[in-house]
Formats: C-alpha cells, sequence, structure tokens
C-alpha cells in the first residue's frame, strides 16, 4: 500500500492498515513519503508492517526511516482460516 499522506494522518491511516491486515487476514505494509514538516509537500512519513491479527510489527519515524522484519507468510494461510475470515461472502 504505497502512499503519500500528509503528517496530519498518519495514525488514521495506520489504523486504516490495522483493520485491512484483520479483515483480510493478510500482512499488511505500506510505505510513505517523507518531507520535513513545512516544507514542500506535506507528506508525513510513516511506514509500517502489520501481522493479520493487527499488530504493528515495525514502523518507521524520523530517527528509524526504514525497517526490515521477517514474516512467516504462513501466518496468513491460518488466519484465513479463522473468524471472521472464513465467513462466505
Amino acid at each position: 500500500m504505497p502512499r503519500a499522506t500528509p503528517h496530519g494522518s498518519v495514525e488514521k491511516w495506520l489504523a486504516g492498515g490495522q483493520a485491512a491486515a484483520v479483515v483480510s487476514g493478510s500482512f499488511c505494509l505500506s510505505s510513505n513519503l517523507y518531507n520535513p514538516p513545512g516544507s514542500a509537500a506535506d507528506i508525513g512519513g510513516l511506514s509500517w508492517v502489520i501481522d493479520p491479527e493487527g499488530n504493528i510489527l515495525a514502523r518507521t519515524s524520523v530517527e528509524q526511516p526504514y525497517a526490515t522484519v521477517e514474516i512467516d507468510l504462513n501466518e496468513a494461510e491460518v488466519a484465513k482460516s479463522t473468524y471472521p475470515r472464513y465467513v462466505p461472502d
């Protein structure tokens, strides 16, 4: 989920990423462009890795501009077999 979202909305987008991960039973990864506040475009910079249960595994900041985590794709397969994700559409 690449983004270019403003500084003031980064927490809202993080919550959206958590919801997307939980609903889909998938890992949710997102990168966001960054500009310092008051410079050219208002772009907030928060990026993340979220597991299928909505837990934040990593998130970036000005102090930590990148993050790397190892994920087990089997976790997503297992998550898809649990409520509410196993319910047919």
